[in-house]
Order: C-alpha cells, then sequence, then structure tokens
C-alpha cells in the first residue's frame, strides 16, 4: 500500500514510516522526525547529510546514521544505474536530479567528470579531485588521458559551490576552456560543465559560455 502512494507522501510522512522502519521507539518517532526536519528541510537533505551534521542532534545514534547512509547510497546507485541505460540527454532532469542529490550537501569543492561514449550513454561518473571551500584544482591533462583512457568521445564537467550559490567564477569560465583545448586535441567534446548548488544549478551550455576548439 505505502509504495504506491509514495510519490504523493509527504517528506514528514515518509521520514515517519523510515523511522519505523528501523524500530525508533515510538515516543522519539515525532520528535526524531521534527528534528531531521529542522535541521536538515527535507527528505532528500536528511539521507545526504554527513555524520558530522547528524551528530549533532539528541537521540540520533549510530544505527540511525548507518541507515541514512544505506537509503542514500542505495537511492544513488539506482539513479547512476539509470543514467547508463540510454543518451544521458534524453532525460536531462534524471540526470541534474542525480548530480544535485550526489554533491549539493558537500562540504568542500569536489570536481567530478561523466564520461559519455559516441551515443551519449555514461561510460563512467568519476570523482577526479576534491578541493577546500571554494576552489578544486583541476588538471585539464589529466582529464583528456583519462577519457583516452575509458574511449570517452564526450564529457560532463560537474563540480558544486558549497557557499549554495551556483554561479561560475572566472576561474571556472577558464578552467572550463582549457579542459575544452586539451580535449580537442584527442577529439573529445565537453558537452556541459554543470555546477551545483544548494538545490539548484548552473549549466555552461544553456549559458552560452562553451567555445568551439578544433582538436
Amino acid at each position: 500500500m505505502v509504495a504506491g502512494q509514495g510519490p504523493v507522501l509527504s517528506d514528514e510522512v515518509l521520514l515517519h514510516l523510515f523511522c519505523e522502519a528501523i524500530a525508533i521507539r515510538p515516543e522519539r518517532l515525532q520528535p526524531t522526525v521534527d528534528a531531521f526536519l529542522i535541521r536538515f528541510g527535507s527528505l532528500a537533505a536528511t539521507f545526504a547529510s554527513d555524520d558530522k551534521a547528524l551528530s549533532g542532534l539528541l537521540h540520533i545514534g549510530p544505527h540511525i546514521r548507518t541507515a541514512l547512509h544505506l537509503v542514500h547510497d542505495a537511492a544513488m546507485r539506482v539513479s547512476r544505474a539509470r543514467l547508463g541505460r540510454d543518451d544521458i540527454f534524453t532525460n536531462r532532469k534524471l540526470m541534474l536530479d542525480y548530480l544535485i542529490s550526489r554533491l549539493a550537501r558537500e562540504p568542500i569543492e569536489q570536481f567530478r567528470i561523466l564520461f559519455l561514449d559516441e551515443k551519449n550513454r555514461l561510460l563512467a561518473d568519476e570523482a577526479q579531485t576534491r578541493g577546500t571551500v571554494n576552489h578544486t584544482p583541476v588538471y585539464p591533462r589529466e582529464v583528456a588521458r583519462r577519457a583516452m583512457e575509458l574511449g570517452a568521445k564526450s564529457l560532463i564537467l560537474v563540480h558544486n559551490h558549497p557557499s549554495g550559490d551556483p554561479t561560475p567564477s572566472d576561474g571556472d569560465i577558464s578552467m572550463t576552456h582549457d579542459t575544452q583545448r586539451a580535449a580537442a586535441l584527442i577529439e573529445v567534446r565537453v558537452a556541459d560543465h554543470i555546477i551545483i548548488g544548494n538545490g539548484a544549478y548552473v549549466s555552461f551550455s544553456e549559458l552560452g559560455l562553451l567555445r568551439g576548439f578544433q582538436g
């Protein structure tokens, strides 16, 4: 009965059902749900939270943190598997939902790459580097080298802004163009660069920030 109603249930109800499923005591159910929503604001943000954020909540012990992480990891794997079936651009919303879920709550910058084949199917989703709260080092030659190893034909660059504002910096734009140049030398196209903020994103292709380079 619950499975069929999932899409129309509120975040509060779903969190309540989750807490029941992991055997939280009845008297602690509603206070726990309230704590999650006050601290994180939503179901998705609760499951994406890290141990440091969860440790600040009363009565959230190791078994609850483990259950949250298991559900989140399972959801990420299902989303990742769905991305690999067809042309990734045929369901852009699915791709963006996956990237936002993976990166929106990251406390430091992380640079990832989606490597695509000639039919825009996902070959690999890899974290290349992790940086600080406002900077991630990116090495265009290494990006190109990895694309060659995987036989990729195009790339989607992705990174997050922990500040929550996905507006690209001058450095983001410059790095993207440097990566385009390096990729063009091996006839690989940078199809997009997506910056993830707090539940929001910016797409370089949508903003016209990508340039054409000849290999």
